[in-house]
């Protein structure tokens, strides 16, 4: 590692395969436009990685949306990875929970696990013979050295597993003497006020320890969460700091907003580890003005929308030129209807459907949190669509056994659950961008 730096480019949650209920088709291959975007991000990155001459790279994760990827995405994946392979970059590649599989399956990240092409990846195999794999702990816990002077220590989804302990393994990660140390983790920094902005999981959540953050890392690099950028209380940019990789793709409204892309990771020879937060293009996301019905008539209602619709712009020139479609996502969101305004608006669906034909996605969203016409004669508040729209009641019903279940810090837990219930507060019934079938 000498003359300007070591580089290492990082990504994380890919998420090949992801697709979004109702999007439009792409006009070439017909598959839903949102697994093209990812197709399209995943090789952008790839190729940005490349451009900057990175001498390595780190997946941090997820890089499929299902634990049994379907051809389609494998082909991807690899063919991208090709181009790791031409340009003689080495990588390695965590295991998340998507890639995590259920019973006797293998991690998805097994796909890429191409040691005679420089790839080598961190999941659990029963059929690997004792003594083979990387250690200490072969997919769950591997210490990668690609060059002298430089450890890789990857802990995967699988390795968060609390109880492993029950089975006498204890993962516990600790910074090789004399090396730059960094650690990669695919779960959820308990130490982060974000806790809660994971969007649709897929099987259990893991914490990563706050102690683990504090043994003398030159740097953490974690994935899970989908914004990019460094953990609040950790971004000093100095020895210790840790950044999440984000995703390549804004997965709904659910997610957090912000740019995509990776991190370049530039290992100085004093040691010290600079991380910049790389972009690359994401299709454009409107989230309409809120409206507030309470009062209003149907034509009322009716301008105020179109106005949104008409201020929005819902193409987008390089969508188009990347993608083959240009069209922008957008949704709108209207609070506090009755049904007979609800019904006047449904009856004006395909106006505003042929208004928004350009958008790749359109939406209406229906928010009753605080219309009292909803509470049932109970007094509990808790009829059929109040349980899927007030979700802040609901997380403040159950919050002392998610602090008990994610072993939040007690010292925590009161700041933690009050961000948790603001978000909550701020979450809207999500049918919108909701996953369709696995084919999409």
């Amino acid at each position: 590692m000498t003359g300007h730096g070591y580089t290492i480019g990082v990504r994380g949650c890919q998420h090949l395969g992801y697709a979004a209920r109702s999007m439009r088709l792409n006009p070439t291959t017909t598959w839903n436009q949102r697994i093209v975007d990812g197709h399209v991000a995943h090789r952008l990155i790839m190729q940005d990685m490349i451009d900057a001459r990175v001498d390595g790279i780190v997946d941090g994760g997820d890089l499929t949306h299902w634990n049994k990827p379907v051809p389609r995405d494998v082909e991807v994946a690899n063919r991208t990875d090709d181009l790791r392979v031409s340009a003689g970059i080495w990588a390695v590649a965590n295991s998340g929970n998507h890639c995590a599989g259920g019973g006797s399956d293998l991690s998805a990240m097994s796909i890429m696990h191409r040691p005679h092409l420089g790839m080598n990846a961190v999941y659990p195999d029963p059929k690997r013979a004792r003594g083979d794999g990387t250690g200490p702990y072969p997919g769950l816990y591997e210490i990668h050295i690609p060059v002298d002077g430089l450890a890789l220590h990857c802990v995967s989804h699988y390795g968060l597993d609390r109880s492993l302990a029950d089975h006498g393994i204890r993962i516990d990660p600790r910074p090789v003497p004399g090396l730059v140390n960094l650690l990669f983790c695919h779960g959820v920094f308990a130490a982060d006020g974000r806790l809660y902005q994971c969007v649709n999981p897929h099987g259990e959540e893991r914490t990563i320890p706050v102690d683990w953050a504090h043994r003398g890392w030159e740097a953490m690099l974690l994935s899970h969460y989908h914004r990019a950028g460094p953990v609040p209380g950790f971004d000093s940019g100095e020895h210790g700091q840790v950044w999440y990789t984000g995703s390549a793709l804004t997965r709904g409204f659910a997610d957090d907003t912000g740019p995509r892309g990776w991190l370049l990771v530039t290992i100085h020879d004093t040691g010290r580890v600079a991380i910049e937060l790389r972009t690359i293009w994401q299709r454009p996301q409107f989230d309409l003005p809120a409206i507030d019905a309470a009062g209003l008539s149907a034509t009322e209602l009716d301008d105020i929308l179109v106005g949104n619709i008409g201020r929005t712009p819902l193409e987008d020139a390089e969508s188009a030129r990347v993608t083959g479609h240009g069209g922008a996502i957008v949704r709108q969101v209207i609070r506090n209807t009755s049904p007979t305004q609800r019904q006047a608006l449904g009856a004006r669906a395909g106006r505003y459907a042929t208004l928004t034909r350009a958008a790749a996605w359109w939406d209406i969203t229906y928010d009753q949190r605080s219309n009292g016409d909803l509470v049932s004669e109970s007094g509990t508040g808790r009829d059929i669509t109040r349980r899927f729209t007030d979700f802040g009641a609901e997380l403040r019903r159950r919050s002392g056994r998610l602090a008990e279940a994610l072993e939040i810090p007690r010292r925590l837990r009161g700041p933690v659950l009050e961000q948790a219930g603001i978000w909550a507060d701020e979450t809207v019934s999500a049918a919108e961008l909701a996953e369709p079938d696995r084919l999409g």
